[in-house]
């Protein structure tokens, strides 16, 4: 086992971060001031408290297992048929987010920078880079993100800095509001940006010190929470909460305000487009893996190669069934209220199990 275990702590939480930060960055600022105006930020940290609480249980039930799968061990725990179940549902849940995340990413592209070029077309690119990608094993897998990630925060902080000039603090007054359904509901959408976290399941296995997981997904929740507290202090803080309400992408309106050198460099938004590429990219690849994981295991074929080709024309025609931009966010809203009932209760499920009839895996040599 010694020699599979070649991930290490920081790796791992590089997967997660990377993971995280998807296609949401440049929309979410408007669903945070809908739900609480010029209270956005503090929507936003409640959202990362309650996701670190999901996280905190899915982490402890790995490390509760930490020389076996997810899908060895919830066999364990529960029985093959209960597991199987859940399983497809973990598949279906990933396939879909997969799809619709492509979607979304097709849309944002159509709508910025390819006008002319079909979504159909942006999309199957997308995939097909992903599904390629997704041949890959595991630590290779890890390789990739860990060589992105420092591309996108770096370039994120960079943007949050050069654009302080241009917030107005008024803006963000109050921050302090009264907690109303609104403000809850808010506080849901945003700990469900945070869902990407349960590709830990699949990083236990082969990190070196599997002890370790929890802090490693904690500090990338942590890290990506305040990348986009800072987003929407920037974004609300420019634009005030109602404008921002009114823009269907405040993230990439704040990138064209952004200038260098008193207006030398101006229209920054064609370079965060870019790393936003990237960051939906690894977001997808994980989804992606997830997915062809959880097919795989169902089917016991020997590795995702042929599992993650099976899936493309499956992803690729569920990412064409919304008809417009409208329809492609409100099915992203149900597949992430599934996710919050699948990633969070099922893994609670198993690990209550695993305490009552105290079930415990071997510890990691």
């Amino acid at each position: 086992m010694n020699n599979l275990r070649q991930i290490t702590t920081i790796r791992a939480a590089a997967v997660i971060s990377s993971t995280i930060l998807g296609v949401l960055t440049l929309s979410f600022p408007r669903f945070m001031a809908e739900a609480a105006g010029s209270g956005a930020p503090l929507v936003m940290f409640v959202g990362i408290c309650i996701a670190l609480i999901n996280y905190w249980i899915v982490a402890k039930l790995c490390q509760r297992f930490p020389n076996e799968t997810f899908f060895f061990f919830s066999s364990r725990l529960v029985g093959r048929p209960v597991s199987t179940l859940f399983s497809v549902m973990l598949l279906l849940f990933f396939s879909f987010f997969t799809a619709i995340t492509s979607r979304q990413f097709g849309e944002v592209t159509s709508m910025v920078l390819f006008e002319s070029t079909p979504i159909e077309a942006i999309v199957i690119i997308m995939l097909v880079l992903t599904m390629l990608s997704t041949r890959r094993n595991i630590v290779k897998f890890s390789y990739v993100h860990f060589f992105y990630l420092p591309f996108t925060i770096g370039s994120i902080f960079a943007f949050v800095y050069i654009t302080k000039g241009e917030v107005d603090l008024l803006n963000l007054q109050p921050i302090l509001t009264t907690p109303s359904l609104p403000f809850w509901k808010g506080t849901i959408t945003a700990s469900t940006m945070f869902q990407g976290s349960f590709i830990i399941t699949l990083l236990v296995p082969f990190m070196k010190n599997p002890k370790k997981a929890l802090r490693a997904g904690s500090a990338a929740i942590v890290l990506i929470g305040a990348i986009y507290i800072l987003i929407l202090v920037a974004t609300v803080g420019t634009f005030g909460a109602e404008e921002t309400k009114l823009l269907l992408l405040p993230t990439l309106e704040i990138a064209r305000t952004a200038a260098v050198g008193q207006g030398v460099f101006e229209r920054l938004d064609a370079l965060f487009l870019i790393i936003w590429v990237i960051s939906v990219y690894t977001t997808i690849y994980s989804s992606y893996y997830l997915a062809s994981y959880f097919l795989q295991n169902l089917f016991s074929f020997l590795d995702n190669r042929l599992t993650s080709t099976m899936l493309l024309p499956y992803i690729f025609g569920v990412a064409m069934i919304p008809d417009d931009t409208f329809q492609v966010f409100y099915t992203s809203n149900l597949i992430n209220i599934a996710g919050i009932f699948l990633l969070t209760g099922y893994p609670l499920l198993l690990w209550l199990v695993s305490l009552i009839r105290r079930c415990k895996g071997e510890a990691a040599s």
